[in-house]
């Protein structure tokens, strides 16, 4: 049996798609799309990616790095007006997104875009079907 969600969203694409013979058909088109989608090899990684990046904090601190190459927490601390605690939670994050490293040098850590990652993120994009 459907749910009322799935009947109300049923109704709504046969209206949209009303020049469809099998809308059966269809549905299990787009649901095929969907799973080959979450299938493909750098879907996750991806994922990781636009998640790491969709912080504005940790866009700007991607972005400063793209600018400056290498920058320590007190600078970013400096330049976002944010506390170092902060400012390592989002460091944390683009790590984890493989995006960037840390660099020991003395008694600071400076960070950098992992160049490696970048070239396969921008690989990566550019497989994505663009259509119009």
């Amino acid at each position: 049996m459907k749910s009322t969600i799935e009947l109300k969203q049923l109704k709504a694409l046969a209206e949209c798609k009303a020049d469809y013979k099998d809308l059966n058909k269809y549905v299990a088109d787009l649901k095929r799309l969907k799973h080959e989608i979450e299938q493909k090899f750098y879907f996750e990684d991806l994922l990781k990616v636009y998640k790491a990046l969709s912080d504005k904090n940790r866009l700007l601190i991607f972005e400063m790095l793209l600018e400056k190459g290498e920058m320590c927490i007190c600078e970013f601390s400096i330049a976002l007006g944010k506390s170092q605690p902060t400012i390592s939670h989002h460091i944390q994050k683009l790590e984890a997104a493989n995006l960037i490293e840390g660099i020991k040098s003395g008694k600071f850590i400076h960070y950098r875009i992992k160049k490696e990652s970048a070239a396969q993120i921008i690989h990566q994009l550019s497989q994505l079907n663009i259509s119009n």
